[in-house]
């Protein structure tokens, strides 16, 4: 068998699993659903961040991506301005997410409406750290 042949079926069972990672039972991102109210920072916000911003490289530490870390309700809200209590619209974090204030690497921030929404919620309903 010629190298090239017995690469073939490696190749089409990479693709298909990576096609099967798009099913939101296996994708993390489509599985953080946010309630209209009452959204807990632990429950809602936090595991958000977990998979869509503390991770590869980008805000899991005060070191990277404009020292802002989004990995505990502490560092989230040590810096002004970034999280407004009451004031989603003031907030700059909320301005990131929603693409009113782009982001400063050009790195497209993608989130569904319910997160948005979520997110903005929990800000509005004080940003508590609940």
């Amino acid at each position: 068998m010629t190298r090239t042949a017995s690469f073939a079926p490696v190749l089409l069972a990479a693709l298909l699993l990576a096609a099967g990672c798009s099913d939101s039972t296996t994708n993390p991102d489509t599985d953080i659903i946010f309630p209209a109210t009452g959204v807990s920072y632990a429950e809602h916000v936090q595991p958000f961040f977990n998979v869509r911003c503390a991770t590869y490289g980008c805000h899991e530490d005060q070191t990277r991506a404009g020292s802002l870390s989004l990995t505990s309700y502490v560092t989230l809200t040590s810096r002004p301005g970034i999280v407004i209590a009451g004031s989603s619209k003031s907030s700059l974090l909320i301005q990131r997410i929603d693409g009113r204030l782009p982001h400063p690497v050009n790195v497209p921030i993608i989130v569904n409406k319910n997160q948005l929404d979520g997110i903005m919620k929990w800000v509005d309903e004080g940003a508590k750290n609940n």
